[in-house]
């Protein structure tokens, strides 16, 4: 029988520690090149920027749009982001083949990031009276559909790769008659 992840309790909470612990360390490394993240968030939103208002100007970590101007903060740099999906990937992948794959989709998830810079500067120079507003409703739209869509295609395109030993069947992963059964029986 193919052995998940979750066999048992103990499995879940070494799984959550180890996924903290990642974390945690991943986030702060992030954080102390805050500083560099930025410059590199702004230049590439301003990249693609460009391409819809080709008036746009670039000054240090500042966009400046034909009717606004947009900081691009050290919290815009999707640090965060980055280091909860590193954390997944490093904790999730069994092999080098795993983890390169897990690369791209934190590439992606990078992206979903500037993408997201580039939604809220068009909305607030369309329509400049309330720049916060157009921030937060883009940022939580934007952040809380794509990213659980990447995490979830990152764990379907495990599944299929494990085949039976998939990261969620569970040691019931080849006989799905007997794990019907168990959950039903419960």
């Amino acid at each position: 029988m193919g052995e998940g992840i979750y066999t048992n309790g103990k499995s879940k909470i070494l799984f959550l520690i180890k996924f903290y612990i990642v974390f945690l360390i991943l986030f702060f490394i992030l954080n102390h090149f805050s500083k560099y993240l930025v410059g590199i968030v702004a230049y590439l939103s301003y990249l693609f920027i460009k391409v819809i208002f080709p008036s746009a100007t670039l000054s240090g970590n500042l966009i400046y749009l034909p009717n606004n101007v947009i900081e691009v903060a050290e919290e815009c740099t999707g640090s965060f982001l980055v280091a909860g999906f590193l954390s997944l990937i490093t904790v999730f992948s069994k092999n080098i083949k795993e983890f390169m794959i897990g690369l791209f989709f934190v590439l992606l998830a990078f992206f979903v990031n500037i993408f997201r810079i580039v939604l809220i500067c068009y909305l607030v120079n369309m329509h400049p009276n309330n720049p916060w507003l157009y921030h937060e409703i883009v940022s939580y739209t934007v952040i809380l559909t794509l990213v659980p869509i990447l995490v979830i295609a990152y764990l379907e395109l495990l599944a299929k790769l494990r085949g039976d030993n998939a990261v969620y069947k569970g040691q019931y992963s080849k006989d799905k008659s007997r794990c019907i059964k168990k959950e039903i029986g419960r």
